[in-house]
């Protein structure tokens, strides 16, 4: 068994405006082929938006999705709006972009026994000929009403028949989405704590009559990837809907023309590696929908998590002025049945008109009791490849990223085969990976690891790589984790074992200014959660410097997070993470966003960093908690979790 680099050589995947995880991805689960195991990965047309702003020209991106859910003719330009409950002009959207939604959940329902969901789309669905989606299946109001109504049995709504006739649960496929046979899901909860209301409580009647919802069902693991990078796709398609959604149905309801519902949208999901630089395309496309929303005065809102990776120990720092090379190690652990991938990002680069764009940063792999790969810096589209006996084991692609107008950056994203993959005999040599980053002058290079989840519920096929460095530690003396900094009067930094980072941790697609970014914190005593990431003090381009605010997750050292609505009526659940603070932010938003309409839509609309800011410092001083928080972690301050209508935990 031999291991041999084959040196830098073209990627004929980077003319097509191919992502190395989806080159990867093929190359090692798909075996090049567009179908296995019964996923597609056959392109799908970009949103409309992403289309127009992405700059490679791409208007298609291979996407994994089982036959199924994609279409099989033309798609319909206009969908046929069917409502039989009319929203008003007094009425704000809230938007869930999440998985596995329980659509007839009581908490969703009004008190005539129908659905709040204006529409829902469920991109992993049965595609069918009359949809207006490009793939999945889309719901209105009426068709959810009629759906409930026949799985009424004995006066009771029967929800399992309910979800399998919606084909929110799908059993005639392997690959099918089956996660609201669970007694909880994320999607159900992050909606319930975001815009659930408690039928029984007449005081909430308002806010059940103003507050309909528009829901994005997003597809299973084996359609998000082992990385889940394929979720940037999806997730501009969801916004992208729930924007195009609530025009279409304020034009239906014959509203005043040149209105619109403003919009709270919730997106509980993001990404560990990547530019972090503020210009990822679903960066830009919230930009732009921002932008307008400012022009024409109807506020938008997408509200998402800082994440929950301080502690994934996938994030570190090359400083090269102190010392122009550097080794950190890339630690992948035995029996990994998916691909693995980490990155190594240069600073900004002033744009310079013609020449080839070469990585200023070199780097050198060398695998355990493997050759290291060449020590020359690679050029955009180009690729190095590790091969056992001739076939590929990993593979490092030299891409080009572009940020602002005047400004660019390089990336080396490092992709492994599995390292067990039963059905075939090449697998990735697990271990220790070493990588030696070098820099001729003083430059900085940051490296994350990307997310590695498993592909069947509750399945263990995924297991996260970590970065590994002797002078770095995740427990202090006593086995506590330890944090960006210590909690107390006076905080003392303790993120300080360079290159290996806590900062920076921040939730990949929530980089940019313009949505808004929430942490959590435990209620008891105001402490930052431990895995609640955090922001880098020197960020990168348009990237932030820290989130936006930290709300509730967890009630204290005892109390394990939130509780919320089950996957089924009267069942409740306890799930923690900045998600779920997520929901909550939107949640005091959305009815805030009331208020302001009560009051003649005068004045700014509620939701924006500023109003974040001012609410937060107010709430931090009246609460006086015993422990300061640091901007990168705590953002403006820690703000009080609106009511849910639940009976408060004992």
């Amino acid at each position: 068994m031999t291991f041999r680099w084959t040196g830098w050589e073209k990627d004929h995947s980077a003319k097509k405006g191919i992502s190395p995880y989806i080159d990867w991805l093929k190359r090692v689960s798909f075996d090049c082929q567009d179908v296995k195991d019964g996923i597609s990965i056959e392109p799908l047309p970009l949103s409309p938006m992403a289309a127009k702003l992405r700059r490679d020209g791409v208007k298609e991106q291979p996407a994994p999705l089982p036959p199924f859910a994609r279409p099989t003719g033309p798609v319909k330009d206009d969908p046929l709006i069917r409502l039989t409950w009319m929203p008003d002009a007094d009425n704000a959207i809230v938007g869930v972009i999440d998985s596995g939604i329980a659509l007839s959940h009581a908490r969703f329902r009004r008190l005539d026994g129908g659905t709040r969901f204006l529409s829902a789309w469920l991109q992993g669905g049965k595609w069918r000929e009359e949809s207006a989606v490009p793939f999945g299946r889309e719901l209105f109001r009426t068709e959810i009403d009629q759906l409930m109504f026949r799985a009424v049995s004995a006066g009771t709504l029967d929800e399992g028949d309910f979800d399998r006739s919606a084909e929110a649960s799908q059993f005639h496929d392997p690959r099918g989405d089956r996660r609201l046979e669970n007694n909880a899901t994320h999607g159900t909860v992050v909606a319930d704590l975001a815009a659930g209301y408690d039928l029984r409580q007449s005081n909430e009647d308002e806010h059940r009559r103003r507050l309909p919802i528009i829901a994005v069902g997003l597809p299973p693991n084996t359609s998000m990837g082992a990385s889940g990078n394929f979720l940037e796709f999806f997730a501009l398609h969801a916004i992208e809907y729930i924007i195009d959604r609530a025009d279409r149905i304020w034009r239906a309801c014959d509203l005043p023309e040149g209105g619109a519902f403003p919009l709270i949208i919730n997106l509980s999901y993001g990404l560990q590696a990547g530019p972090k630089d503020g210009h990822m395309l679903i960066e830009r496309v919230i930009r732009k929908i921002n932008e307008e929303s400012e022009k024409t005065g109807r506020p938008i809102r997408v509200i998402l998590p800082a994440g929950n990776d301080l502690l994934s120990e996938g994030c570190a720092k090359f400083d090269f002025a102190e010392n122009h090379e550097q080794t950190l190690y890339w630690r992948i652990r035995p029996e990994d049945q998916t691909p693995n991938f980490a990155e190594l990002w240069s600073d900004a680069i002033p744009e310079k008109k013609g020449g080839p764009c070469k990585h200023p940063l070199g780097l050198v792999v060398r695998p355990p009791s493997g050759p290291a790969s060449d020590d020359v810096p690679g050029e955009d589209g180009m690729m190095n490849t590790l091969e056992l006996d001739g076939e590929p084991v990993a593979r490092i692609y030299c891409r080009r990223h572009d940020g602002g107008e005047d400004w660019y950056r390089m990336s080396y994203v490092l992709c492994t085969a599995p390292t067990l993959q039963p059905d075939r005999g090449v697998a990735a040599p697990s271990g220790a990976w070493t990588w030696t980053a070098s820099s001729q002058d003083d430059g900085v290079g940051f490296a994350y690891v990307q997310s590695d989840q498993n592909l069947t519920y509750g399945g263990n096929t995924g297991l996260l790589a970590t970065f590994a460095h002797p002078d770095f530690s995740a427990v202090d003396e006593f086995g506590r984790y330890i944090d960006v900094a210590s909690y107390g009067p006076e905080p003392e930094d303790t993120d300080n074992t360079p290159p290996m980072r806590r900062r920076g941790t921040l939730n990949t697609i929530a980089s940019l200014k313009e949505a808004r970014v929430i942490g959590s914190y435990r209620e008891s005593d105001g402490k930052p959660s431990v895995f609640s990431s955090a922001a880098s003090n020197d960020a990168v381009g348009d990237g932030r410097k820290q989130p936006t605010a930290l709300f509730p997750c967890e009630g204290g050292i005892a109390r394990f997070g939130l509780m919320a609505a089950g996957s089924k009526s009267g069942s409740a659940a306890l799930m923690s993470g900045t998600s779920f603070s997520t929901a909550l932010a939107t949640r005091a938003v959305s009815q805030a966003m009331l208020d302001w309409i009560d009051q003649g839509s005068q004045g700014e609309a509620p939701g924006t960093e500023q109003w974040f800011q001012m609410q937060a410092e107010a709430e931090e001083d009246a609460a006086n908690w015993p422990g300061v928080t640091v901007p990168e972690k705590g953002g403006w301050g820690r703000m009080k979790a609106p009511s849910t209508g639940r009976m408060p935990r004992a």
